[in-house]
């Protein structure tokens, strides 16, 4: 990414003069294009991004790619782009809606996203049919999950979630990842938005962080019902969440999961769960998983294979938290947390 860093300044700093006041009015869409130049690289790496050129005043600004993950800020300007797992041809575009002519939208250009040097490009389903977990330079695994919550099955939908931690040194978007879990009858795939795409004027905690997917480095997203705050006693679960914790949800559905027992399950009905990059149906690629469940590139073939003592057997209102977040998904590498402790890790 050094290689572009001065691109991505001059950039940042032609446009900075712009917002200053130049007067210079809005020419052809030619004079405004997206940096740097040379847009190549790896899986999973990220590259920030830049318009160069003259926007309209008081544009509307929205950043999209057709695979890997984009995040900005207003005005939006500037964005950091995180490549896709596999190697391939991304198309970013740049939308500005604005009511001064001269400016034709969309702006678009391509991003080369090539294999790894001396690195497995991470495999999927449809090119060896065996998934791979932990692909290369993507750092979010499933640290916690709330798997035997408290009270009957009336409360249970508000009390569950899910922990992510980023092992990495690198922010990481998880925005468009699937959750799902395996038991005798799978619960419906949940893809991971952030908290505020569902609840934009409900906070389910002072201090956490609720309008982004982007897990820093090192640090905790718990993903939680979007109707957490709307638990009633006497077994609604106020979570203590540390501060600055990224709480994320899903796209649909009020409760994790949509079979009977949700997301994870309760006592004896232990399900595995997998964190993926596909769809509701397919599994491109395994990022994570809790259980060592049986995977294929098919959803809902997800199991527990019943060899081992995984998913934990908790005692109720107890959560499994992953000892070493370098370890791997193994009985020895997972404990009891009772009563849970969303966002926080001794890592």
């Amino acid at each position: 990414m050094h290689r572009n860093l001065s691109a991505f300044i001059s950039a940042t700093l032609c446009l900075s003069v712009w917002l200053a006041g130049c007067s210079t009015p809005a020419t052809a869409s030619s004079l405004v294009k997206i940096l740097p130049d040379n847009c190549e690289l790896k899986p999973g790496e990220q590259m920030p991004l830049a318009l160069d050129g003259i926007i309209p005043p008081n544009a509307s600004i929205q950043w999209e790619v057709s695979d890997g993950s984009i995040v900005f800020t207003p005005p939006g300007l500037n964005a950091l782009f995180t490549a896709p797992l596999s190697p391939t041809i991304v198309t970013v575009s740049v939308s500005i809606a604005s009511g001064t002519p001269g400016v034709n939208v969309p702006i678009t250009r391509q991003c080369k996203v090539m294999p790894a040097n001396n690195a497995a490009v991470p495999a999927t389903a449809s090119d060896t049919g065996i998934l791979q977990t932990h692909p290369t330079g993507f750092t979010v695994i499933i640290s916690e999950v709330m798997a035997y919550p408290c009270g009957s099955m009336d409360f249970k939908k508000w009390n569950q979630y899910v922990e992510l931690y980023n092992n990495g040194d690198q922010p990481m978007d998880v925005r468009g990842l699937w959750l799902v879990d395996g038991g005798d009858l799978p619960g419906t795939p949940d893809m991971i938005v952030a908290w505020a795409d569902r609840q934009p004027r409900l906070s389910p905690a002072d201090n956490t962080v609720t309008n982004t997917t982007v897990i820093q480095p090192h640090s905790f997203a718990v993903v939680l019902s979007p109707i957490y705050t709307e638990g009633e006693n006497p077994y609604h679960m106020p979570y203590q969440f540390p501060a600055g914790t990224v709480i994320l949800t899903i796209a649909s559905s009020d409760s994790l999961g949509d079979d009977y027992f949700g997301m994870i399950g309760d006592g004896d009905s232990r399900d595995p769960l997998a964190l993926y990059m596909g769809s509701a149906s397919i599994m491109d690629t395994v990022i994570s998983t809790y259980g060592t469940p049986t995977l294929s590139s098919y959803v809902h073939e997800i199991h527990d294979n019943r060899l081992d003592n995984i998913p934990l057997d908790l005692h109720a209102c107890g959560s499994a938290e992953r000892s070493d977040p370098n370890g791997k998904d193994t009985f020895e590498n997972w404990h009891e947390v009772p009563g849970g402790s969303p966002g926080d890790a001794p890592y």
